[in-house]
């Protein structure tokens, strides 16, 4: 089975230490290795994962340029990474920056409201985000946290409410460390979530609800490198005891579907098989193996 993943950061080698161990120090949990290319090209094979998302998040304005470049430019020597740049919400010449990623071969962004200090529906941002729905990249948040106010289900609608054409994926099954918030808002059907680094902390029984509620065709396999080892997430989410095609929806058709673009001969041969029913069958849950 295929498996492809969302949600993978990285860093210039002389940050990528010094990045990993920010990173941890922010959620309380270490992570578990630098968050270098040469780690995550290591640990992706290992975990059997053929495409994998880069990102990293500027924090402030000056670094929007330099992360980007950096990102692409993994992204352009490595062929299993697809690259998200990131961007400073509201800060001047956003639109110049969105069309150097694009030029770049970027491929949508990554922002993370706690990092950043800014909600994500900060009016400051508004403008910023209708150029990114313009321009038809998807945008992965990070979402949820309960020692702040930045990142809520709530804001996240507020935001879609101003900008519905915003393609967007919600991080951490929609809410780190605040998922019952996320499952009693539901997000409109166009918002895709991502299942990294959650598996570990959240019952398996609460997994499927999500997976029930909000349907398999909305949710996409990420590992939350370097908070977690690829193969271990990987392993998490095989454990719920799902069947194989809906497995299919969570480790890769769902991204294929996202970037069809990426994935336009694998699309065809399917068409060419009678699969075009796949595109539109609905998929609800829990779908566990039979005994």
């Amino acid at each position: 089975m295929k498996i492809t993943d969302v949600h993978a950061h990285v860093f210039p080698d002389k940050l990528a230490d010094k990045a990993a161990h920010s990173i941890g120090d922010f959620y309380g949990a270490a992570s578990y290795c630098a968050a270098s290319v040469e780690n995550l090209l290591r640990e992706e094979q290992k975990a059997g994962i053929s495409r994998c998302v880069i990102s990293n998040s500027a924090v402030t304005p000056h670094q929007v340029h330099d992360v980007n470049t950096f990102l692409a430019s993994a992204a352009a020597s490595h062929p299993s990474f697809v690259g998200f740049g990131s961007i400073y919400p509201g800060t001047d010449g956003f639109e110049e920056e969105l069309d150097r990623m694009m030029a770049l071969g970027l491929r949508g962004l990554k922002i993370h409201p706690e990092f950043q200090k800014l909600p994500i529906d900060d009016p400051s941002g508004i403008e910023t985000y209708r150029a990114v729905a313009k321009r038809g990249l998807p945008v992965l948040f990070h979402m949820g946290d309960d020692r702040f106010d930045l990142s809520t289900p709530q804001r996240l609608m507020n935001l879609l409410r101003q900008v519905p054409d915003l393609r967007v994926i919600a991080a951490h099954f929609g809410g780190w460390r605040a998922w019952e918030l996320s499952y009693e808002n539901p997000l409109p059907e166009n918002v895709l979530y991502d299942t990294s680094g959650t598996a570990p902390m959240i019952p398996r029984d609460f997994v499927l609800r999500m997976l029930d509620r909000f349907g398999a065709e909305r949710f996409l396999f990420g590992s939350d490198f370097p908070m977690w080892k690829p193969a271990s997430a990987v392993a998490q989410i095989r454990a719920l005891g799902l069947d194989n095609e809906t497995l299919s929806y969570i480790f890769h058709k769902n991204f294929m579907n996202l970037f069809p673009d990426l994935f336009r001969k694998e699309l065809d041969a399917r068409a060419s098989r009678g699969n075009n029913r796949e595109k539109k069958k609905e998929r609800r849950f829990p779908c566990i193996k039979s005994a």
